[in-house]
C-alpha cells in the first residue's frame, strides 16, 4: 500500500471516528436540549435570558477554535511534533494557551454585566437583565474549558488519536442533562415563572451543571494524552516556538473575531428584542427560538463538515509544511466535493420538513413553539452547504499560516450580513424578524462562494482543479433540486394522510408521526438524489457509495443494490460514448 493510500485510509478512519463521536454528542446534546426546553421553554424572558447567557461562551469558543487556535496552534503543533525538542515546545504552547485562556475568562467574568448588555436588546428591563447576567456569569468559565479542550484536542489530532477528542463531549451533555432532570424533578416547567423564581440554586442547576459538564469534557482529554506518552508540565519563556511567524496570522484572526462578534451581537439584540417589540413574549420567536433552531440546523454541519475539516486539517498542514502543494490541493478539493455531496442532500431534505424536525428534536415544547421554530430552520438551511465550504477554505488558508485570506472572506460575509440585518431591523415586522435573521446568514455565505474559490485557486498558485470542482457542484445542485421536489411532495402527501398538525395534536402519537414522515422523506429524497447523480455520471457519488458499501459488504442485500447502481452508471457512460461517436 502506497503512502498516499495510507494517508487516505487514515483520513477516512479519523473522519469516521469524528463523525461517530459527533453523532453521539449531538444525540445526547438533543436530549439535553429537550430537557432544557422542558425546563425553561423556547419563548419568554427566562428562555431568552438562558440562551443569551449560555451562548456567550459558545460564541467565544467558536471564535477561538475557528480563529486564533486553529490559525496559530495546529500548524505549530504539526511542526513541533516533527522537531527534536517536541516535548519542550509543546509544553510552552500549552502553557501559553492556558495563560491566554485564563486571562480571557477572567476579563469576561469581571465584565459580565457589560458583556450581557451588548447581546441584549435595550428594551429589556433591569430585573430581566439581572437574570441574563446571572446565567452568563455561571456559564462564562466554559470559555477556559472549551479553549483547553480545543488545545488538547488538536494535539491529539496531530498525534492521530481522535477517539476521546471526538467522544468526550458526550460527558458534558450527560452532566448537564442530569442537572436539568434534577431541576424538573424539583421545580417542574418554569417557562412562565416570575423573575423572582430564579434564585441561585435554580440557576446553578441549569447553567452551573452545564459548565461542570464542559470542564469534564476538557479534563478527560488528559487521559489519552498521557497514554500517548505526553505528560504536560508548565514551561515558561516563549522564545523559539514560532510566535514571530504566528504574529501576522494572530492579528488577522483577531480582526475576524471582531467581525464575527459584531454579527453575533446584532443577531442577539434583534432576536432578544423582537418579542418585546411585538408586545408578545410567548408567541413571537426570540433568541430562545433562534438558538434552538440553530441547534437543529447545525447537526449535519457539525456531524460531517466539521468532522471532515478536523480530520483532514493536520494532513493539509503537513503537506503544506513539506511543500507538497499538489497533494494538499487534491485533499482540499476532495474534501470540498465530499462535504458538498453530503450537505446538499441534507439541505434538500431539511427544507421540506422543518416543522417535522422541530417536532422530532423538541418534543417537550408545544405545537405553537414548534411553528415558530420552523421558518427559522428553513431560512438557515438554505445556506448549509455554503457554510461548510467556507469552513474548509478557512482551514486551508490557516494551513498556509495565511490569516489575510480568511479575513477578506469574513469581511465580505460580515458586511453582507450586517446590511441585511439592519434592513430586517428597520423594515421587517417584529413578528418575523427572527426568522429573517436565518436568511441573512444563508445569503451572506452564498454570496461569498465565488470569491472564496478564486482565492483558494490563487493560494495554490493555479494548481487547483477549480473547473472540475465547479462542474461537480453543478451536478450536485441539480440533484439536490430533484431531491427537494421529491421530498416536498412526499412531505405534503404524508402530512395530509397522517393528519400531522402540531398545533392541534401532541404527545407520543404526534412525535412518532413526525419521525415517520422524516424517515420516509429522507429515503425518497435520497433515492431521487442518487438517481440524478448517477444519471449525470457523478463519480464522487458512485465512488463514495462503493467505499461505504464495501464496509458493509457483510450484508448481502447491499452489494446487490450497489451492483444495480453501478450497472446504471456503466450504461449511462456507454450511452454517452456512443452518442459522442
Amino acid at each position: 500500500m502506497s503512502s498516499e493510500e495510507v494517508a487516505k485510509n487514515s483520513v477516512r478512519r479519523n473522519s469516521l471516528i469524528m463523525a461517530s463521536g459527533t453523532l453521539a454528542s449531538r444525540l445526547t446534546g438533543m436530549i439535553r436540549t429537550i430537557l432544557l426546553a422542558a425546563a425553561v421553554g423556547t419563548t419568554g424572558i427566562a428562555a431568552n435570558a438562558y440562551q443569551t447567557g449560555s451562548s456567550v461562551p459558545q460564541i467565544v469558543y467558536t471564535l477561538i477554535s475557528g480563529g486564533l487556535f486553529n490559525a496559530i496552534l495546529v500548524p505549530q503543533i504539526v511542526r513541533t511534533l516533527k522537531s527534536e525538542d517536541s516535548k519542550k515546545h509543546l509544553d510552552k504552547l500549552v502553557t501559553l494557551s492556558i495563560l491566554l485562556l485564563l486571562g480571557i475568562t477572567a476579563i469576561m467574568m469581571l465584565g459580565t454585566n457589560i458583556l450581557t448588555s451588548i447581546f441584549l436588546s435595550s428594551s429589556w428591563t433591569g430585573p430581566q437583565r439581572a437574570l441574563a447576567n446571572a446565567f452568563t456569569l455561571w456559564c462564562t468559565p466554559q470559555i477556559f474549558f472549551y479553549g483547553l479542550y480545543t488545545v488538547l484536542g488538536q494535539i491529539l489530532a496531530a498525534k492521530d488519536k481522535f477517539t476521546m477528542y471526538a467522544w468526550s463531549s458526550v460527558a458534558a451533555n450527560v452532566v448537564s442533562s442530569a442537572g436539568f432532570i434534577a431541576f424538573l424533578v424539583l421545580f417542574g416547567n418554569a417557562s412562565r415563572q416570575p423573575l423572582e423564581f430564579w434564585t441561585t440554586d435554580k440557576i446553578a442547576l441549569t447553567a452551573g451543571t452545564w459548565t461542570l459538564g464542559v470542564a469534564v469534557q476538557a479534563l478527560l482529554l488528559f487521559i489519552p494524552l498521557i497514554r500517548s506518552g505526553y505528560r504536560f508540565g508548565f514551561s515558561w519563556g516563549f522564545r523559539g516556538i514560532g510566535l514571530r511567524s504566528m504574529g501576522s496570522v494572530a492579528v488577522w484572526s483577531l480582526a475576524i473575531t471582531v467581525m464575527m462578534q459584531i454579527t453575533s451581537i446584532i443577531t442577539s439584540r434583534i432576536a432578544s428584542g423582537a418579542p418585546l417589540a411585538a408586545g408578545d413574549e410567548f408567541h413571537v420567536a426570540g433568541n430562545g427560538s433562534y438558538q434552538n433552531a440553530m441547534s437543529i440546523y447545525i447537526l449535519p454541519y457539525s456531524l460531517f463538515a466539521v468532522s471532515l475539516a478536523t480530520a483532514t486539517f493536520p494532513q493539509i498542514s503537513s503537506f503544506v509544511a513539506e511543500h507538497k502543494l499538489q497533494k494538499a490541493s487534491e485533499v482540499v478539493s476532495r474534501t470540498m466535493r465530499s462535504s458538498s455531496l453530503i450537505m446538499f442532500f441534507f439541505t434538500s431534505v431539511m427544507l421540506a420538513i422543518p416543522l417535522e424536525l422541530a417536532a422530532v428534536f423538541l418534543p417537550s415544547v408545544d405545537g405553537e413553539q414548534m411553528m415558530l421554530l420552523s421558518p427559522i430552520i428553513f431560512t438557515m438551511t438554505l445556506g448549509l452547504p455554503f457554510t461548510s465550504l467556507v469552513l474548509l477554505a478557512q482551514r486551508t488558508f490557516y494551513a498556509f499560516e495565511d490569516g489575510k485570506s480568511p479575513f477578506i472572506i469574513q469581511a465580505v460575509q460580515s458586511a453582507i450580513m450586517v446590511a441585511i440585518q439592519v434592513g430586517i431591523w428597520l423594515l421587517a415586522p417584529a413578528q418575523i424578524q427572527t426568522s429573517l435573521l436565518g436568511l441573512a446568514v444563508s445569503v451572506s455565505y452564498i454570496v461569498c462562494i465565488p470569491l472564496l474559490l478564486v482565492m483558494v485557486y490563487r493560494r495554490f498558485r493555479g494548481d487547483f482543479a477549480i473547473g472540475h470542482l465547479v462542474v461537480v457542484h453543478i451536478k450536485i445542485l441539480l440533484a439536490s433540486v430533484g431531491a427537494y421536489v421529491a421530498s416536498e411532495g412526499t412531505e405534503y402527501v404524508l402530512s395530509v394522510l397522517l393528519h400531522f398538525n402540531p398545533s392541534t395534536s401532541s404527545g407520543r402519537t404526534a412525535w412518532f408521526v413526525a419521525v415517520f414522515i422524516c424517515a420516509v422523506v429522507a429515503l425518497v429524497g435520497f433515492a431521487a438524489y442518487a438517481l440524478v447523480l448517477v444519471a449525470l455520471g457523478t463519480r464522487e457519488f458512485t465512488d463514495g457509495m462503493r467505499a461505504v458499501l464495501a464496509r458493509l459488504s457483510s450484508l448481502p442485500i447491499l452489494p446487490a443494490l450497489f451492483s444495480k447502481i453501478s450497472s446504471v452508471d456503466s450504461s449511462t457512460k456507454s450511452s454517452r460514448r456512443r452518442h459522442a461517436k
